[in-house]
């Protein structure tokens, strides 16, 4: 967890998966917002978590998207077959990352066992693989940004999967 010293230009290009552009700001109505950082809208924990966000944001009254930095028909597969409706928008150049110092790349991390567990996990949980892109080596992550792009909060995974439980997140939204 870090305190408030980073902020995200409210600019910030972004794409839908649609291929249409946006802003950050035009998604930070909320007092606060999770995002959600998938490594790749492929990813099954990526998946998995991006449904538990999209859940806990419709019934907590939740401001809440996920950005990644490629797979713009895997992001559309999730709102067209799984039905997430919070907003999935795409980063190719990782910028968003860069202003929330989730950079580092997985590395040999990704070798961790923990990730393969996660994975099975989540085919357990009837998710199905997607193609691989470029992004499989970024670190999974969650930040919570107030309306004005200022950071509030934040978890970067250290492996494959490695994502705080949905209510540690609650609470932090909680405390801002």
């Amino acid at each position: 967890m870090i305190e408030a010293v980073s902020s995200v230009p409210l600019d910030l290009e972004l794409r839908t998966p649609a291929g249409e552009p946006a802003t950050l700001g035009d998604h930070l109505a909320a007092p606060v917002t999770v995002v959600q950082l998938v490594r790749y809208f492929g990813c099954l924990p990526c998946q998995e978590w991006l449904v538990e966000l999209d859940r806990a944001a419709a019934t907590e009254n939740l401001g809440a998207l996920a950005i990644g930095g490629s797979a713009d028909y895997q992001a559309t597969w999730l709102q067209e077959e799984r039905g997430v409706r919070m907003p999935l928008l795409l980063d190719p150049e990782q910028r968003f990352r860069e202003h929330v110092d989730a950079v580092k790349p997985l590395g040999w991390r990704m070798a961790d066992p923990r990730g393969a567990a996660a994975y099975v996990r989540s085919l357990r949980h009837g998710f199905k693989p997607q193609a691989i892109t470029r992004d499989t080596v970024r670190s999974p992550g969650v930040v919570i940004l107030d309306r004005d792009g200022r950071l509030q909060w934040s978890y970067i995974g250290n492996r494959i999967g490695d994502y705080p439980p949905i209510d540690k997140v609650l609470d932090a939204v909680a405390r801002q």
